[in-house]
């Protein structure tokens, strides 16, 4: 149990691995985000290696809100149209 106390980057990355591979099986652009966010954490932590277990919990939590978000309302002004080819 002691990388629930101790995560490392690449903990985030494999996270960031497994949430893109779940995307491939989902019809929405939903796990995307979260593996996109994951990453970002995962590379801050990178950069950053003494940020907290609780931060980076946080940190990933509002990039996934942001990300969902914009995604959303980028979504709501450019419409998808049913004959793009």
């Amino acid at each position: 149990m002691d990388w629930m106390t101790h995560i490392v980057f690449w903990h985030w990355w494999i996270l960031a691995g497994m949430l893109l591979i779940l995307e491939l099986a989902s019809p929405v652009f939903f796990f995307l985000w979260l593996g996109f966010s994951s990453a970002a954490v995962g590379f801050l932590l990178l950069v950053f290696p003494d940020i907290p277990v609780a931060a980076q919990l946080v940190l990933f939590g509002l990039m996934s809100v942001v990300a969902l978000v914009a995604w959303r309302k980028y979504r709501l002004v450019h419409p998808q149209s049913s004959d793009q080819t």
